[in-house]
C-alpha cells in the first residue's frame, strides 16, 4: 500500500509540472483572448475576427503543407540515406561527422544563406541554372509563390534532412546481422533484404522520426522568418508567423492570444493522436 501510494505521488510530480508550465499559461491565453484591447469582455469575438481573416487560413494550410511535405521528405530521404551510408564500412565515421555539421549552423543564419543563394540578382542558384541552360533568364524563387512555397520547404529539407539520416543509421546498426546471414542463407539479394528484413524492422522508428519532424515542422518560424517573413504576400506565412504579426509586430494583443488558442488547442489534440497511434503500434509491434 505503501509503495502504491509513492508511485502515485511520483507520477503526479510530471503531471503537476507539465500542467503549470503548459496548461495554465494556455488556459490563461484563452482567458485574456475574450477580451479587447481595452479590457472589456467580447466573449469569442477575437476568434470571429480570427476565422474571417483570410490571412488565417491561408498560414494554417501553408503550415500543414509545409509540415506535411517537408516530414514526408525528410523521413524518405533520410531512411535511403542511411541505408547508403550503412554501406560505406571505414567511411561511416566520417559521414556521421560530417551530418552533424548541419546542426550547428542555426534555422535563422540558414534562412539568411537561402536567400542569398535564391537571390534573383546574384543568386549562385540562378547563375548554374542559367550556365546549364535549364532556364533562359534570372527567377524571383522567393517573389513568387509557386517558386517560394517549394523554395521554402526545399531550404529546410536540405538542413534538416540528415537529421533523420542520422536516426536511421543509428536504428539500422542495431538490427541483428542474423537476420541479413539468414537471409543470404535463403538465397534473398540485397533488395529483397532491405524490403523485407530493414524496412519492416524500421517501421517503429519510421514512426517515431516522423512524429518528431512533424512536431518541428508544425512550430517553423525562425528559418521562414529569416527567408521570407512569410511572403510574398502571405504564400508563406506558417501559424507562428501569423501570431508573431498579428500579437507582437501589430500589436493587436487579443488577436494575437485568440490565433495562439486556436492553433495551440489544434497541434496539441493533432500531436497527442499521432502520437498515440504511434505508441499502440510499438506495442503491437512488440507485442
Amino acid at each position: 500500500m505503501v509503495r502504491s501510494r509513492s508511485s502515485i505521488l511520483l507520477l503526479l510530480i510530471p503531471f503537476a509540472v507539465f500542467f503549470i508550465s503548459f496548461t495554465m499559461p494556455l488556459l490563461w491565453a484563452v482567458w485574456q483572448s475574450l477580451f479587447n484591447s481595452k479590457g472589456a469582455f467580447v466573449g469569442f469575438g477575437n476568434y470571429l475576427k480570427i476565422f474571417k481573416d483570410a490571412s488565417f487560413w491561408s498560414s494554417i494550410t501553408f503550415t500543414l503543407i509545409y509540415a506535411a511535405a517537408t516530414t514526408l521528405l525528410m523521413v524518405v530521404f533520410g531512411y535511403l540515406f542511411a541505408i547508403v551510408i550503412n554501406q560505406l564500412g571505414s567511411g561511416e565515421a566520417v559521414a556521421k561527422t560530417v551530418m552533424l555539421v548541419p546542426w550547428a549552423i542555426s534555422l535563422t543564419a540558414w534562412g539568411l544563406m537561402m536567400q542569398i543563394v535564391t537571390s534573383q540578382d546574384f543568386g549562385i542558384l540562378n547563375d548554374l541554372l542559367l550556365r546549364a541552360h535549364v532556364i533562359t533568364k534570372r527567377i524571383s524563387w522567393l517573389g513568387v509563390e509557386k517558386y517560394a512555397r517549394p523554395m521554402v520547404i526545399a531550404s529546410r529539407v536540405v538542413k534538416e534532412v540528415w537529421f533523420s539520416t542520422l536516426l536511421f543509421l543509428v536504428a539500422r546498426q542495431t538490427l541483428p546481422a542474423e537476420l541479413y546471414e539468414e537471409g543470404k542463407v535463403s538465397g534473398a539479394n540485397p533488395w529483397q533484404a532491405f524490403w523485407l528484413i530493414t524496412t519492416p524492422l524500421m517501421r517503429t522508428t519510421m514512426l517515431y522520426t516522423m512524429t518528431i519532424l512533424l512536431i518541428f515542422s508544425l512550430q517553423e518560424f525562425d528559418m521562414i522568418y529569416a527567408l521570407t517573413r512569410g511572403g510574398p504576400g502571405f504564400a508563406t506565412e506558417t501559424a507562428a508567423l501569423g501570431i508573431y504579426r498579428l500579437g507582437i509586430l501589430f500589436g493587436r494583443y487579443e488577436a494575437g492570444t485568440a490565433y495562439t488558442a486556436i492553433w495551440s488547442v489544434f497541434v496539441s489534440i493533432f500531436v497527442v493522436l499521432i502520437l498515440g497511434r504511434v505508441l499502440i503500434r510499438s506495442l503491437e509491434s512488440k507485442g
